[in-house]
């Protein structure tokens, strides 16, 4: 069994993958704007273990072009 993490460190874990992902498709954050993320601020805010809604992970997964639940496996 898994060892739960705090909300924190899930948080840090989430944007540690989510930096992760952008960077294997070669994107800077400001990159995410051109196709089609409202703001890179905000992704970048996420990415620093900041707390993020369903909706933005959900716009983030269509704009990674891969399936929500990817975004959350193993963490």
């Amino acid at each position: 069994m898994k060892k739960k993490l705090t909300d924190e460190a899930f948080l840090k874990a989430l944007g540690a993958k989510l930096r992760s992902i952008r960077e294997d498709k070669g994107w800077t954050l400001e990159d995410t704007e051109e196709h089609g993320l409202k703001s890179w601020r905000h992704l970048q805010r996420i990415e620093s273990g900041k707390n993020v809604t369903i909706i933005t992970l959900r716009k983030i997964a269509e704009l990674y072009q891969i399936e929500i639940n990817e975004l959350l496996r193993d963490i």
